[in-house]
């Protein structure tokens, strides 16, 4: 208020007075004199006001932001986000109004995708809906027939507040053929090699829409796997492979994955960064890859990079050991692997989930909830129990728990929650992005 008295003298010493002389004259000049008064004063306050306004920045942007977006709004980043001071609350509050994401125990829900029991929906199946897993997965022991399954999944997606994924391993061939009698057969993956890439593709479209008929969302195929051709029968992985040339493994697998997208399939690459040069299977213990990074880069790595070039949305990072990547970590559980390799190097920011966690490569030494924190913090957005569904509420817990006790910071699961609902379509957080 003392600059505003100040420029009150120096009006009236530019009448040609001071603040006694201003007493004595006329009521005339006295009324000119304090209009000249009135409208200096106002013309100094509106100076001082724009330029304290002034020192806030520029002009709000139209999402109510006093700065670029990427400085305002909560990014799905692998830290914590900063908190918040008391200087930024209109930032804070349009924030709140523009991304509202369920509560934490919710989000991570939903980055668990499980088997379940039963050929109906009972108790059992309905128990895990209701803890709000993001997706359930059909096995063999789920189907009888076609019109059975059809009215299983439509009741239990009837049940889920988000909506469910329903995935199903469904490869080329009888191998892996978890719905054999209900939909098409199809080659096996090393026949589908040897043909042009769009015979592959309609073999794809076709399975696929008999999938989506069927109530199916996604598909755990293709394999990307590059076999050795020195390995029996193909190692472990033998002919649910396109093929032992990485060429090969990406023309046909790359065919195949559009075909089942074609017809509304979502699909995932595996098993991530490469099981085709095993003799061990991963259900029963960890296998070893003693293969070089540069060798890994020029042979089982192009089919991922052929297929992430295309378009692929999600991507299984199988139960390996691979000393050349990390020495000390499955690559499932590994940030090495899924955070540096596949993130960083490859360029991959879409979805990924981990091989089924029971598997005994993994819970020969660790339990389900104890694994599914390690991959969640090593860059995994998807945790899959296949068989141990009793398990889920455990994993989720656990999580949970991590998150408030700092082990897993609260961006990692914002990432991974938001990566699995894009996955599935669901637009409700679209501007969480």
């Amino acid at each position: 208020m003392g600059e505003y008295r100040r420029a009150d003298t120096t009006a009236l010493e530019r009448d040609g007075g001071d603040l006694d002389q201003a007493r004595g004259p006329s009521d005339a000049v006295l009324g000119r004199r304090a209009g000249r008064l009135r409208h200096a004063a106002a013309a100094l306050l509106a100076t001082v006001l724009l330029a304290a306004c002034g020192q806030g920045g520029p002009p709000a942007t139209s999402g109510g932001a006093s700065g670029p977006a990427t400085s305002t709004a909560p990014q799905a980043s692998e830290s914590p986000a900063p908190s918040t001071t008391a200087a930024e609350p209109t930032t804070t509050q349009a924030t709140t109004s523009a991304c509202a994401l369920p509560p934490l125990r919710t989000q991570v829900a939903q980055l668990v995708i499980v088997g379940f029991p039963g050929t109906a929906v009972n108790a059992q199946n309905s128990a895990l809906v209701a803890q709000g897993v993001g997706g359930l997965i059909v096995f063999g022991n789920n189907v009888r027939s076609a019109t059975q399954l059809k009215a299983l999944l439509r009741g239990l997606k009837a049940k889920a507040s988000i909506p469910l994924e329903i995935a199903v391993d469904q490869e080329p061939g009888t191998r892996v053929a978890r719905l054999r009698g209900l939909v098409p057969a199809t080659p096996t993956a090393k026949a589908l090699g040897k043909l042009p890439a769009a015979q592959v593709r309609e073999q794809a479209v076709r399975l696929g829409r008999s999938m989506t008929a069927l109530g199916i969302t996604a598909d755990f195929a293709p394999v990307l796997d590059v076999v050795a051709p020195s390995a029996p029968s193909g190692g472990i992985i033998g002919d649910r492979a396109f093929g032992s040339s990485p060429a090969v493994v990406s023309r046909a697998g790359v065919a195949f994955e559009r075909g089942l997208r074609e017809a509304g399939i979502g699909t995932y690459g595996k098993h991530f960064p490469g099981h085709g040069q095993t003799t061990i299977d991963s259900h029963v213990a960890l296998p070893v890859v003693n293969a070089s990074k540069a060798t890994l880069l020029a042979r089982d790595l192009v089919p991922y990079k052929a297929a992430i070039a295309a378009g692929l949305p999600a991507v299984m990072v199988g139960h390996l050991l691979v000393p050349s990547l990390d020495s000390a970590r499955p690559t499932s559980l590994s940030p090495k692997v899924i955070d540096g390799l596949l993130r960083k190097e490859l360029g991959f920011d879409r979805l990924v989930v981990t091989d089924a966690l029971e598997m005994g490569a993994i819970s020969a030494s660790r339990s389900i909830p104890a694994a599914a924190e390690l991959a969640l913090r090593a860059g995994a957005d998807q945790l899959l129990i296949g068989a141990g569904s009793d398990q889920v509420a455990a994993t989720i817990s656990r999580i949970e728990q991590g998150v408030r006790a700092g082990r897993i910071p609260a961006g990692r699961v914002r990432s991974a929650f938001l990566r699995v609902e894009r996955f599935k379509g669901v637009h409700r957080w679209d501007a969480c992005r």
